[in-house]
């Protein structure tokens, strides 16, 4: 059998130096209790294995990436985005030495505190919530929220996960808000992760966005090919695919349309991530470790501001698209009905979520209502209209 000090000594002996090692880190508990150690998974095994477990990881499933849901069967969900995320960040991290139990751990669970509705749904609860409190709302803070004391599976509040797993949760996008105490373990002074493994993430979240959800766009005809294909980044796609396979782009797209979509997404894909993962390793030193990183090291070098053009002229062309605009509003329109009705009459919340109301106030709302699936606060919305 292998065990886990196995799997700790493999961790040693294949990681660079500057890898994040399972075996040498803390848990986040919110009671005073002892976690020890498993017989046969490390410490980021086990933590992977606990949010693919959790509720808040299955709900995963009915929040949409792209808040489309009456458009289709195969427009990506905030769980599909997660696991490509896992699986663009692994193949980082394999390259560059990192532990992929790792990755993995925070990329599965980088998105449970969204809201539903995708993030004008995420915005608008936030400006409601600081309306009526000090708090504010952004879906990393809640995910280490959840985590931390909000899931219910054991003898404790929450899931008892490593430091590690927690801190890339909260630094896969910016903080912005006020944190409570008990954050301050996870190198609040920084806002960047100290782990190169949370810095991967981050970046392979990035990836994932520009490239997964162009597809959606490009599906379901949001945007053309035409939309986007001049831009100056498929000038590099074409010298990257011609050196590296030897393969004439534009050749290679030269079939149907439908065809000519998954190519073009596929050679976005693989040029992003080979081209970042060569232009980190020249930043990578074996001479520091995890929790001494001073800067961001996993990034885009040379093409960084090509990236950011590209993604930003695809966002661009979508805001003013006509069906985006109106999930927008409808969504932003649920969310402060499901608000406001709760605010107004807090007896009609679940009885177990009323007795939170009654000791910790607007939070709990905040909490109930970011948890909701798409088609569960749509259902309550009609719920609340035919009243």
């Amino acid at each position: 059998m292998i065990t886990r000090k196995d799997f700790e000594k493999r961790e040693h002996e294949n990681l660079k130096p500057y890898a994040c090692f399972s075996d040498n880190v803390e848990r986040l508990i919110s009671e005073d209790i002892n976690i020890l150690p498993h017989p046969i998974r490390t410490n980021f095994q086990r933590d992977r294995d606990r949010i693919i477990h959790s509720k808040s990881f299955r709900r995963l499933e009915y929040k949409t990436q792209v808040y489309l849901t009456e458009q289709g069967d195969h427009l990506r969900t905030r769980l599909t985005h997660s696991l490509e995320v896992s699986q663009i960040a692994r193949t980082i991290a394999l390259q560059l030495g990192l532990n992929t139990d790792l990755v993995e751990a925070i990329s599965l669970g980088h998105d449970v505190g969204h809201t539903p509705f995708g993030h004008v749904a995420e915005k608008r609860l936030n400006e409601l919530l600081k309306e009526d409190s000090h708090y504010g709302f952004k879906h990393n803070v809640q995910g280490v929220s959840i985590f931390y004391n909000l899931e219910k599976k054991y003898e404790y509040s929450g899931l008892g996960l490593t430091i590690p797993v927690l801190e890339g949760i909260l630094k896969h996008t910016e903080i912005k808000l006020d944190l409570p105490e008990y954050f301050n373990c996870l190198y609040v002074e920084k806002n960047f992760s100290v782990t190169l493994e949370g810095q991967v993430v981050a970046i392979a979240d990035e990836i994932a966005q520009i490239t997964h959800d162009l597809d959606d766009y490009l599906r379901y005809h949001i945007l053309s090919l035409e939309d986007f294909l001049n831009h100056s980044i498929f000038d590099n796609i074409r010298k990257f695919t011609l050196d590296k396979y030897g393969r004439n782009f534009d050749k290679l797209i030269d079939i149907e349309i439908d065809r000519k979509k998954e190519v073009i997404i596929r050679c976005l894909v693989d040029y992003l991530v080979c081209t970042l993962i060569k232009e980190t390793e020249e930043n990578l030193s074996d001479n520091f470790g995890a929790y001494e990183l001073d800067r961001v090291y996993i990034d885009f070098a040379e093409t960084k501001k090509e990236v950011e053009s590209f993604h930003e002229y695809i966002t661009s062309k979508c805001l003013e698209e006509y069906r985006v605009k109106e999930m927008d509003r409808r969504g932003k329109d649920i969310i402060s009905t499901l608000y406001n009705y709760f605010k107004d009459f807090p007896e009609k919340l679940p009885e177990s979520t009323r007795k939170k109301y009654e000791d910790y106030g607007i939070i709990v709302i905040s909490n109930y209502i970011s948890g909701m699936t798409d088609r569960y606060a749509i259902q309550e919305y009609n719920n609340i209209i035919k009243l």
